[in-house]
């Protein structure tokens, strides 16, 4: 379902409305579906698209361009980001307007030579770079990794809107366009942002910094509502969620159990004695106990993750693997890693667990270490120099 509304003279919405979609790109659930958010700007002499749509809304996209538009046709294609729902009718644009220029980044001009693999006319633009159209001005700040390497944010001094590509999105999808006629989606908004830009917060930091002071009346963001009520909140909101974490002065260390027979965890003991033998503070839990927001939260605020998972079925468990899936939405830049464990049958887990560890760059600093069935006193002096050693290299 696509249509158009006005936002200011002469600048349009004109993207579509997905509600029916469940999962976002086959991996984040979407609870109120989501929508494709693109614009047109007509000046006084040129046209400019901000953005198109996902490929399956390209036909009704692509018919109130050419409304819209008229007679003038597109000039320019401002491509804040070429992921697939933001670039899905590019293709047809430019087939329909071979004339326009296609405005993006350097990393987006590499993108979508390899996307479309076919010639395009493009101009790269750097920081604070502007186009005129007559009478409106676009201006360009650079956002790369918000959250790809070639996105940036448009901005429309005139008119004061900020189109702002991903950052400050939302999927949720519904009749009215406006954050301040649409029911509440606050924690849609959150979900987004643990879902997308939390891996980049140092970059997301950087980009607030670049328009936090710009005179803005709007926020216009490639999914969700358009952001009218209080724009200053949801800058003030992406500003905390990005936030450094809090320097406490020591180092911390997060022990995550899963102990089905609390073997791991009379093993974690130990460990735990050996890690505070050297000043560390740990903090340990369960697994099953914790919620993915307080997860995330704990795993990014401290130095050092160590996992302690038993071994079933020749694997680590599935809640395991589950927690290890958040790693992928924090940066584990500088942050050590160590894993332990019990086992009956075969250990394979403490080795599959450091291998995901590693891979996601975490820095492993002692061997891992397994026992069968409950330590014996051997083990739990094998335990506590595990931690000891893990505490050492935290404290460097």
């Amino acid at each position: 379902m696509s249509g158009t509304t006005e936002i200011r003279s002469d600048v349009f919405w004109l993207g579509a409305r997905h509600f029916d979609l469940k999962i976002f790109d086959e991996l984040f659930p979407t609870r109120n579906g989501t929508t494709y958010n693109a614009y047109l700007i007509r000046g006084e002499e040129k046209t400019a698209l901000i953005d198109t749509v996902k490929a399956p809304f390209t036909r009704e996209y692509l018919q109130n361009v050419e409304r819209l538009a008229g007679d003038r046709g597109v000039d320019y294609v401002v491509v804040n980001h070429t992921e697939p729902d933001h670039s899905g009718a590019l293709d047809k644009v430019l087939e329909r307007y071979p004339q326009a220029t296609v405005v993006c980044t350097r990393p987006g001009e590499n993108f979508l030579r390899q996307i479309f693999n076919h010639p395009m006319k493009t101009h790269i633009v750097s920081e604070g770079e502007e186009i005129d159209l007559g009478g409106r001005t676009l201006k360009f700040f650079l956002a790369p990794y918000l959250h790809w390497p070639d996105t940036m944010f448009t901005w429309l001094p005139e008119e004061k809107l900020l189109f702002s590509c991903d950052a400050f999105g939302a999927h949720f999808c519904s009749e009215t366009l406006f954050d301040d006629e649409t029911p509440d989606f606050s924690g849609e908004f959150t979900f987004y942002f643990d879902s997308i830009m939390r891996p980049f917060k140092e970059k997301v930091r950087e980009a607030v910094a670049k328009v936090e002071n710009l005179s803005i009346d709007m926020i216009l963001p490639s999914h969700g509502p358009l952001i009218r009520r209080d724009v200053q909140a949801k800058i003030d909101a992406y500003r905390r969620l990005s936030a450094a974490p809090q320097d406490t002065g020591r180092k911390r260390a997060l022990l995550l159990t899963l102990s089905p027979h609390g073997n791991t965890r009379d093993m974690a003991h130990y460990v735990r004695e050996g890690l505070e033998s050297q000043g560390v503070e740990v903090e340990e839990r369960a697994i099953i106990t914790v919620e993915n927001q307080e997860l995330r939260d704990l795993i990014e605020s401290t130095d050092a993750l160590i996992m302690a998972t038993p071994t079933i079925n020749r694997d680590a468990p599935p809640p395991v693997w589950q927690a290890l899936s958040l790693l992928t939405t924090v940066a584990p830049r500088g942050k050590l890693g160590a894993v332990f464990g019990s086992f009956g049958w075969s250990g394979e887990a403490v080795k599959m667990v450091e291998e995901r560890l590693a891979g996601l760059k975490y820095n492993l600093p002692v061997p891992g270490i397994h026992f069968r069935f409950k330590p014996t006193e051997d083990d739990q002096i094998a335990c506590r120099e595990f931690g000891r050693k893990v505490g050492q290299a935290l404290q460097g």
